[in-house]
């Protein structure tokens, strides 16, 4: 069976899904767990996030983004999601540094605050986004050929989702 864009966005929201609902577990655990047990799932996020989740922004920066522009008739009607994905990278990028306070062993008071707020953040923002991403596929599928879905599918596939 040949992917539709809108089979291929199902398919990738369920599987981001899966992972960005596991974030407030993890936030929940810091404070109360030994930071030697939040080591490997904070290393199972990260990798998630920069293996699944980022490659997943750009495809959708690549090849839905441009197209909703057209059908929208505007160049900048996309802006609202691209400053979203910019904040999305920004607390990944914040993570990242926290991470590196994780796997030395140590997360002070303060650091642990910080880190909850990443995370939380990350999760809101995760969610809405998403849920914004499906309606947008679904203005895409209804002003596209059937041709032109497959086309577009086939752009949203990317590193990460094919691999899992």
């Amino acid at each position: 069976m040949i992917p539709t864009l809108q089979g291929v966005a199902h398919e990738h929201h369920e599987r981001l899904m899966g992972h960005i609902d596991e974030l407030p577990v993890l936030g929940d655990r810091i404070g109360s767990s030994p930071v030697a047990e939040l080591a490997p799932v904070l290393d199972e996020t990260v990798t998630f996030l920069t293996g699944l989740l980022i490659p997943h922004m750009e495809a959708a920066e690549r090849a839905l983004y441009p197209e909703l522009e057209r059908m929208l008739q505007n160049r900048h009607s996309m802006t609202p999601m691209r400053r979203e994905h910019a904040e999305i990278r920004n607390l990944v990028d914040d993570l990242l540094r926290l991470q590196k306070d994780v796997d030395a062993g140590r997360l002070s008071t303060g650091e642990a605050v910080a880190f909850r707020r990443v995370i939380f953040r990350l999760y809101a923002l995760l969610k809405v986004h998403l849920a914004e991403e499906q309606l947008y596929v679904g203005i895409i599928e209804h002003g596209l050929s059937a041709e032109a879905a497959v086309v577009l599918g086939a752009a949203m596939e990317h590193r990460g989702i094919s691999e899992a």
